[in-house]
């Protein structure tokens, strides 16, 4: 039985920058699949993509849709080899995770604690991060696999309370003292989360929310 459990958003939390965008750049224009023919319109939709969401106006959960239809057509074997060799060299190059944050992992492992990570990414892009981190549990979005082939659709997405739903329904019929658990996030989006625990941690941050943690103070990690 865990001492207590540790929720935590990845992208810019966890690592560095927002994992499936970063992957997919990776995918579409450096691997080998880059090279085929029915990449180029992916490419194009990606290059999009990517322009909306640097404007936090626009809709995370339209834009993210929109995203996971670019993996229609997809093998699973081919994007999870791809993702074990992407995250391979971000760790060769120390550029994947957030300055303390692994640290603070190792902490938490040793002093007993469950590790639950919390994402708008999917299983494959993630589960390298995962392992490599030792984390229990892994709660992201879902996408359709038919005959080992993506889709495009996507089944279920955590994404803002969805978060909040998605560590409820794993901790349903466990033991678990919120106050003594802990929570890092770098978004309002994680605020479902963070709010209801005892040790709410937030890592960079952009200036409002910022203010909102000091106002609470909360631990900030810069």
């Amino acid at each position: 039985m865990a001492n207590y459990y540790v929720f935590s958003d990845v992208d810019e939390t966890l690592i560095k920058f927002k994992s499936m965008l970063t992957f997919m750049q990776y995918f579409l224009f450096e691997s080998e699949y880059a090279q085929r023919n029915a990449c180029h319109d992916k490419q194009n939709e990606f290059s999009q993509i990517s322009l909306l969401a640097k404007n936090p106006k626009n809709n995370r959960e339209i834009l993210n849709r929109r995203f996971y239809q670019l993996f229609n057509g997809i093998s699973t074997l081919e994007l999870r080899q791809n993702a074990n060799a992407w995250i391979e060299e971000k760790i060769r190059n120390d550029d994947l995770f957030v300055d303390g944050m692994f640290e603070e992992y190792q902490i938490h492992k040793r002093n007993g604690a469950q590790i639950v990570l919390v994402s708008g990414s999917f299983e494959d892009i993630l589960s390298p991060i995962k392992e490599y981190v030792k984390a229990d549990k892994l709660i992201c979005s879902e996408l359709e696999v038919v005959n080992e082939v993506y889709t495009g659709v996507l089944l279920k997405q955590v994404i803002g309370p969805g978060k909040w739903l998605g560590i409820s329904d794993y901790l349903e019929g466990k033991s678990v003292d919120l106050s003594a658990c802990y929570a890092y996030g770098d978004h309002e989006s994680d605020l479902c989360f963070m709010e209801k625990v005892g040790y709410p941690i937030l890592v960079g941050g952009a200036e409002d929310f910022r203010k909102f943690a000091q106002s609470k103070n909360w631990r900030i990690m810069s």
